[in-house]
């Protein structure tokens, strides 16, 4: 009995992620130019990360390095507010309003 080559489908270039040509759902994640950003604080004050943006198209979210599961759900829920609102059409220079991400403190650093 011969052995027939493996289906297409389950190879190496079957398996390869194709890339899509469908509108992005988010900001740029990689910035042009300088970057603004502001502390992301939970309800009892700890720092879970920075949200930042580049003022045109670029924008996104960063953990603190001492996350724990409580901080990365949040940042969970900080991506998908960041997302929702840029499907809402909010600049990304607009996304360090503190309105968009409450119950979460969002403070503004130099």
């Amino acid at each position: 009995m011969s052995k027939q080559p493996p289906h297409p489908r389950w190879t190496d270039a079957g398996m390869a992620p194709t890339p899509s040509r469908a509108q992005p759902d988010t900001y740029d994640g990689a910035a042009k130019g300088a970057v603004r950003r502001a502390e992301l604080h939970d309800q009892t004050g700890r720092l879970i990360g920075h949200v930042w943006t580049d003022g045109r198209n670029a924008a996104g979210f960063t953990t603190s390095p001492d996350t724990d599961p409580t901080a990365v759900r949040a940042g969970a829920k900080i991506w998908r507010i960041i997302a929702d609102a840029y499907q809402r059409g909010v600049p990304a220079a607009a996304l360090l309003d503190p309105a968009l991400f409450r119950p979460y403190q969002l403070k503004t650093t130099a």
